[in-house]
């Protein structure tokens, strides 16, 4: 199906698709270090790398552009995007499969046999770097994660025969605290987080996409609607990926050519009227009035305050 606004604005893509394209991934100051960082941890086979970001910040393309970019330098690389296997059997029989090693067994001890012996073929015999990209890694349950420290573990002298990326959300951090994640937590080599963008990378990320999917044609976008869409996406890439992309449909419909605030607005307004907020509530203020009394002169609710107050 041919998206309407393509010919409309004389596009050959569409610009502002969240979809984890590496093509269209802009590669901001924050976004370069962590890659900097990563690619040295691995290039030096330090073993284990943490990228940390919420959601929408860039991880899963990030972690794209590394499995290709490891491919490119011929490593052996595997991109696993879903993690969150019912046990440490399963997570490692899987790695095994990715890896395209010939077979697998029932028995947990036969599979990490199998594994180490393939990390020390490919990487001392053969000196190859072996790299394993885990994205979503915030749902790695805890005894995944010891099966991981397991493996990372395997080395020689100088070098870790498996080099491990891991992706996850910030809630992953509350998991490396736990004293069961002491042992893994130790082994993290470096570690990056992806921050929001500011206005001046979102004005920066806009006009790269769209450069991508024109040709190198300037943006339709006035500088009031790049500020509205900074704004209402908070600095979330994907947000404001997705607040760009509504505003090009809604151009089309009322036969713009140029994308101004007031349409910003408009798509802002009907994405909140239709699935909310995605901003954190504001805090009730607290009542600073009398208390009404009850019949015997004690405050109403006096009860349930206490409650609060203590809990």
């Amino acid at each position: 199906m041919i998206v309407p606004y393509l010919p409309y604005f004389k596009l050959k893509e569409e610009p502002f698709n969240t979809t984890a394209n590496p093509r269209f991934f802009f590669l901001s100051p924050i976004h370069s270090i962590a890659l900097g960082k990563t690619e040295f941890t691995v290039d030096a086979k330090k073993g284990l790398t943490i990228v940390f970001g919420d959601t929408g910040t860039g991880k899963s393309t990030l972690a794209r552009l590394l499995h290709q970019k490891f491919l490119d330098k011929t490593y052996i690389s595997v991109l696993l995007t879903n993690p969150n296997y019912p046990t440490t059997n399963s997570l490692l029989r899987t790695i095994i499969q990715e890896f395209q090693l010939p077979k697998t067994s029932k028995a947990y001890k036969d599979n990490l046999d199998i594994f180490k012996n393939f990390l020390y073929t490919e990487a001392v015999e053969k000196k190859r770097n072996i790299v394993l990209i885990i994205d979503e890694a915030q749902t790695l349950r805890l005894p995944l994660l010891e099966l991981l420290r397991q493996l990372i573990n395997f080395e020689t002298n100088d070098q870790k025969l498996l080099q491990l990326v891991l992706f996850p959300q910030e809630e992953f951090r509350n998991k490396l605290a736990h004293p069961m994640a002491r042992n893994f937590r130790s082994r993290v080599s470096m570690a990056s987080t992806l921050d929001k963008m500011g206005l001046h990378e979102i004005t920066e990320m806009i006009d790269f996409r769209w450069r991508v999917a024109s040709g190198n044609q300037s943006h339709p976008f006035t500088s009031d609607a790049i500020h509205s869409i900074y704004n209402h996406s908070e600095g979330i890439p994907r947000e404001a990926c997705t607040l760009a992309d509504n505003s090009l449909l809604l151009a089309f419909m009322k036969k713009k050519l140029e994308i101004d605030k007031d349409i910003v607005e408009m798509v802002a307004k009907d994405r909140v009227d239709n699935i909310g907020s995605a901003k954190k509530p504001e805090p009730k203020a607290e009542h600073k009035g009398k208390p009404k009394a009850k019949a015997n002169g004690k405050p109403a609710n006096s009860e349930a305050k206490e409650v609060i107050t203590h809990g």
